[in-house]
């Protein structure tokens, strides 16, 4: 009974051996993935940072195919954003390992869009190790002597012997250099493409470039046999400009002031005069609008047209002929009578 016991309390701890690596190591809600071609001596446990803050925890490493699939589980309040790489990465020369998280250069955390639960980050890297830096130098300092190695050292001490300062300068200034390469990689990468581009279109219209240089050169062909006769053509409208103000203008300058003159009367007598003007146009609208008096569908200035309203007639010198008047009248009493 008691071995029977101990067995299985073996068993349990063996099964629980792989989550104690991730007890108490942060954890969310998402689950990322990410394959690399080899992940050095990263286990489950170790952590997940961006920006060098941990952000998650790695919960899984299996074969998949010839590479490793690590699996992730990343804190809720922490977002990545879409496009991001995956570095496995050491804290220091003999600290553990960790999966660098980097997200596109300039990428804002807080914008969108970013990767969803599930999904297998495919654009990874990693650091080398001390010990593959050491293997791959170890041929290097074996191939050279003793001899060798000392002469290296004395002579590395007599050049750089009371020139620290301009060592760590020339340093920094190359590392200036190269930080202002890396922040305009992208710059630099669009003008390439921007020129491949202006190279493209070039090609299309080759043969229009290869007739530009004949087309100038018979257009500045032209233009030299043409330029003595431009030449007289502008030197005569020169001399008739200055001919057109010797004689046109002096001989009708006083006709012309005298036409303004007069202009300048009449308009000054037509704004005197536009309230006169506007009283009889709107006396003579008056008279339109207003409605004829008509007798038997004739209208009242048939009367002015027989005598009515005009002035008497005279027969010579006498007094107002007979047979006028009666006319009149009978005309006259077709006011009073009703319409036939």
């Amino acid at each position: 009974m008691r071995a029977r016991l101990l067995s299985g309390l073996l068993a349990l701890s063996i099964t629980a051996s792989c989550s104690l690596q991730t007890l108490g190591a942060p954890a969310g809600d998402l689950t990322l993935n990410a394959t690399f071609d080899d992940v050095q001596s990263l286990v489950a446990g170790h952590s997940v940072q961006i920006s060098d803050v941990r952000v998650g925890t790695v919960t899984g490493i299996r074969l998949q195919g010839y590479r490793a699939r690590v699996t992730m589980s990343i804190m809720s309040a922490h977002r990545v954003p879409a496009g991001s790489t995956a570095t496995v990465a050491k804290t220091s020369v003999l600290g553990e390992n960790y999966v660098l998280l980097s997200p596109p250069p300039g990428k804002d955390l807080s914008q969108g869009p970013f990767l969803g639960n599930g999904a297998t980050i495919t654009d990874t890297s990693v650091e080398p190790d001390i010990e593959q830096v050491t293997a791959k130098a170890g041929p290097l300092i074996e191939a050279l002597g003793t001899q060798d190695v000392n002469a290296i050292l004395d002579a590395a001490s007599t050049a750089f012997a009371g020139k620290g300062a301009d060592v760590n300068k020339l340093i920094r200034q190359t590392a200036e250099v190269t930080d202002t390469y890396a922040a305009a990689r992208q710059d630099i990468a669009t003008t390439i493409d921007a020129l491949a581009e202006l190279g493209d279109d070039l090609a299309k219209g080759s043969k229009e470039l290869d007739r530009l240089p004949v087309t100038l050169a018979a257009a500045t062909t032209r233009l030299a046999h043409g330029r003595k006769h431009i030449k007289r053509a502008l030197v005569a409208l020169t001399g008739l400009a200055k001919e057109a103000n010797r004689t046109i203008y002096p001989r009708h300058a006083a006709r012309l002031r005298t036409l303004l003159r007069e202009l300048d009367g009449i308009t000054l007598a037509m704004l005197r005069g536009k309230e006169d003007l506007k009283a009889l146009v709107a006396k003579l609208q008056a008279f339109i609008d207003a409605p004829p008096i008509t007798v038997n569908g004739q209208v009242l200035i048939y009367l002015w047209l027989k005598g009515l309203l005009l002035p008497k007639q005279k027969s010579g010198t006498g007094p107002v002929t007979t047979g006028v008047l009666p006319d009149r009248l009978q005309d006259f009493r077709l006011l009073w009578e009703p319409p036939r």
